[in-house]
């Protein structure tokens, strides 16, 4: 047998007697729930000669529930298609690895090893290609609260009303599946988890509505005992922000207001800035109305003017105002969600 210089490696390696090599990866991580497939190479196409096989001998002979063993989930989640020449990984069949049962207590192995070996009925010689395969758990969304963070974070007051948060499957089958709840730190009783619904009892929190109170929450869900999707996120309670014109002192919890104010007519006025408390939880501020003596004032000359950042009412030098009684109503919106208003009266006089 003679080889000639054009010859491709792989045809090199074929006419030698061998089937072409795989180039199948050599691991994988997969999230619970995700399928993939691998293609082999083109030159496996077409080739009725060929037979195709997986192997999961390499892994511990383990039995991952009353009725089936690691073997037998790996075989019916990872599979070979003859005809197509594809690989099919089933990340909805299996378990995540390294994760112990609540059930029976039996731990899966850090990685599922599988072997693919073609043979051929033609003479050319057997290939293998070993591969193993990482499954994490997935990760269950809150309905209520944004997928951005980490850790979404949740935020209620203290008005007697139950506050409520839905576990999002994100799309994975929940047949066969149980949703539990643990609450880290100390249970007081106050948590409970009702179908996909976390449910805050109107009475949570610190029981004298005074101080934020934390709940951090882990919904899980598992199928046959093993995790297989879960998600942290935390509820703050708390009072209702303090918005106003004035000074708060938070030791004694005393508020002093200052919200109307005397001012020269058609003279330049700047504020002070409204207090925000808790401070952390302030936003952005705009000017939602104006009133005078009671009544809707249109500002079509833009006199009044509120800077978003800090609060400060401005009131620009003008010859259009008429002596009165300016009520000007601020809105924010707390970085927590919740929309406060506050106003500010401005006694205009000659």
């Amino acid at each position: 047998m003679s080889l000639t210089g054009c010859k491709t490696e792989l045809e090199q390696v074929v006419n030698l007697g061998y089937l072409p090599p795989f180039s199948l990866p050599d691991s994988l991580a997969l999230t619970y729930g995700q399928q993939v497939q691998l293609t082999l190479p083109a030159e496996y196409q077409g080739r009725a000669d060929v037979r195709l096989a997986l192997s999961f001998r390499d892994n511990p002979r383990l039995k991952l529930t009353a009725t089936d063993s690691l073997t037998a989930v790996l075989g019916r989640a990872i599979t070979v298609d003859q005809a197509s020449r594809r690989i099919s990984i089933d990340a909805r069949r299996l378990y995540p690895t390294s994760t112990l049962s609540d059930h029976n207590g039996v731990r899966t192995p850090r990685t599922y090893q599988a072997t693919l070996t073609a043979t051929s009925s033609s003479g050319f010689q057997p290939v293998k290609s070993h591969f193993t395969v990482r499954v994490l758990p997935a990760q269950l969304n809150i309905a209520e609260l944004g997928t951005a963070d980490k850790i979404p974070y949740g935020y209620g007051i203290y008005d007697g009303k139950p506050l409520y948060y839905t576990v999002d499957y994100a799309g994975l089958d929940s047949t066969n599946t149980e949703l539990s709840l643990h609450v880290n730190g100390r249970p007081d009783g106050q948590v409970a988890l009702a179908g996909r619904r976390v449910v805050l009892a109107a009475d949570a929190g610190d029981p004298a509505k005074k101080a934020e109170w934390i709940y951090d929450m882990l919904p899980t869900l598992s199928r046959d005992g093993y995790r297989v999707a879960y998600r942290q996120f935390r509820v703050v309670l708390m009072p209702k922000p303090k918005f106003f014109f004035g000074t708060y002192y938070s030791s004694y919890d005393l508020t002093v207001l200052q919200n109307r104010v005397v001012i020269q007519l058609g003279k330049a006025y700047t504020s002070a800035a409204p207090t925000f408390y808790p401070e952390k939880y302030k936003g952005s501020y705009a000017l939602k109305s104006v009133e005078k003596d009671g009544l809707p004032y249109s500002d079509s000359r833009q006199v009044f003017s509120v800077e978003a950042a800090t609060g400060k009412v401005t009131v620009a030098p003008n010859t259009v105002l008429a002596a009165g009684s300016y009520k000007l109503t601020l809105q924010t919106q707390a970085t927590t969600g919740l929309t406060l208003e506050t106003a500010l009266t401005l006694v205009m006089e000659q």
